[in-house]
């Protein structure tokens, strides 16, 4: 929308003619008491109509359009394959292929016709693409002229219209006839693939060996992996390591037993459990910053510290946690609290600074120093939500044990390396970097539990199988690390970091 030198808007558009615009400019210079709602309603409905016809005789122009662009690509393809023909056929008779030299030479000029062919089809196919988006675009330009107008009538834009913004904008920009033929693409639908398959496993085993283990049960420490590595992303994502992730959710569980014992507020016990998991992350960081130690080694030794604290907490109350009835047991209101908070760290993550220098971070560490970035600052707001994550799943944790008891064995005791597991087989790098993202938790979460749990599921009393569990963990481990290291190599910049 453009000015006069009054500062009035003036509208200039492409597909309504002028009478159009003026109109709703005319209704736009009027004090607001002489606008009234039926002319505004009217005014509305005249420019939804003549959209719908414009729409409609743009649909079938881009579709005549597209034939054509289509028919031009072909021929231009047909075109490279011709002149490829032509130039291997006067190579014929041209090189002695009796003479060493002479194959070598044939076969360098051949290489060099077929690179050039190669080179030609790759440009005319981008071309293509580029076209057929700049055609299917014509309907999203013609959408916002129509809510640009709606805009100056009424002074708003309503969520449907902005949906079918979004809507026709992903269609004009996805092909997904590329996007199929991209390996990355399938590359990338891997671990869904995995999970779907030890899923089918884990059901299997379950039938034919009769194992008693509780679905429930599992989704519900898939819940557990799931919202801590979703946390944990944000340290990853900048080549960051927490070893301390299993026993620091197990002191925010031991935090939030308490206070709903105290309180029998579940509000107070999840804020309490929050604070102390943001509150450990947020101490990690700073002293690992602050005597210039690396993180794995700083977590380490706050792991260790955590357990003293909560073999000390569990002598208190004679070696167990008795955790009062009342708390929160259905595994679906589980589900609810890791979609919210995967929902607000994926957003985060992904359209805001903090995500953006994460992955610069983790690409170069050096670069991202001298281009601005406090590394400090950074790692204390990844390891803060990271501990969100924390006091997440503690608070969790704690209420599925409510009326009941727990000690120092606990299933959170595996969450740290489950975490790691899931990360990767998600997709990420522990390097972090460009290719960090937040939806590789999920996934990667629950594919570790029902490993073990398909484990635990085909093993017999003659023999466990669950005994090789980590074995088996720690080979996927690698073979997945080495699978994405190799897929992204070509993308990382010179050095890897971390928040020091």
């Amino acid at each position: 929308m453009d000015t006069l030198n009054n500062n009035e808007p003036v509208l200039k558009c492409e597909y309504f003619d002028s009478q159009i615009v003026q109109k709703a400019q005319a209704f736009y210079e009027l004090k607001p008491e002489q606008r009234t709602k039926e002319e505004q309603l009217a005014l509305k409905n005249e420019f939804k109509s003549l959209y719908l016809q414009l729409d409609a005789k743009l649909k079938e122009e881009i579709k005549a359009n597209l034939i054509k662009i289509k028919n031009e690509h072909l021929a231009n393809l047909s075109q490279i394959a011709q002149e490829l023909e032509n130039n291997l056929n006067d190579l014929e008779g041209k090189y002695d292929l009796e003479d060493k030299i002479g194959r070598q030479e044939h076969k360098n000029v051949k290489v060099g016709h077929e690179t050039v062919a190669k080179r030609a089809r790759i440009k005319e196919n981008n071309n293509y693409a580029d076209l057929i988006k700049q055609e299917k675009y014509k309907r999203v330009l013609l959408h916002l002229e129509y809510t640009k107008l709606v805009y100056l009538v009424t002074g708003k834009v309503s969520p449907i219209e902005s949906l079918r913004s979004k809507a026709l904008e992903t269609k004009a920009t996805i092909n997904i006839k590329r996007t199929l033929k991209n390996k990355h693409t399938w590359f990338n639908l891997v671990p869904l693939f995995m999970l779907i398959i030890i899923i089918a496993s884990y059901g299997i085993g379950k039938s034919i060996t009769g194992y008693s283990g509780d679905l429930g049960d599992v989704i519900r420490n898939g819940i557990f992996v799931a919202v801590v590595a979703t946390g944990a992303v944000y340290i990853y994502s900048q080549g960051g390591f927490d070893m301390s992730l299993g026993n620091a959710s197990l002191m925010c569980a031991t935090v939030a037993a308490l206070m709903y014992n105290s309180t029998h507020n579940l509000a107070v016990s999840l804020l309490v459990a929050i604070i102390v998991g943001a509150g450990l992350g947020i101490v990690n960081a700073i002293l690992a910053t602050m005597l210039n130690l690396p993180v794995m080694v700083m977590t380490l030794t706050m792991m260790n510290i955590l357990a003293a604290i909560h073999e000390a907490i569990l002598g208190e109350h004679g070696g167990l946690i008795s955790v009062d009835t009342g708390m929160i047991s259905n595994v679906w209101i589980y589900a609810v609290f890791l979609l919210v908070f995967f929902l607000i760290c994926w957003f985060i993550f992904n359209y805001t600074k903090v995500g953006r220098r994460n992955k610069f971070i983790g690409s170069n560490k050096l670069a991202a120093k001298f281009n601005g970035i406090n590394l400090m600052r950074a790692g204390i707001i990844s390891f803060a939500i990271s501990g969100v994550g924390l006091g997440i799943c503690g608070f969790l944790f704690a209420c599925s044990k409510s009326g009941s008891m727990y000690g120092a064995s606990t299933v959170l005791g595996q969450v740290g390396l489950n975490v790691v597991i899931a990360i990767v087989f998600g997709g990420m790098t522990t390097s972090g970097g460009p290719k960090s993202k937040v939806s590789c938790a999920i996934i990667g979460a629950f594919f570790s539990v029902f490993l073990d749990e398909f484990f635990a599921a085909i093993s017999t009393p003659t023999f466990q199988v669950g005994n090789y569990s980590y074995m088996v963990k720690g080979i996927v481990f690698i073979v997945v690390s080495l699978a994405n290291m190799w897929d992204t190599r070509s993308n990382m910049l010179a050095s890897g970091g971390s928040i020091q």
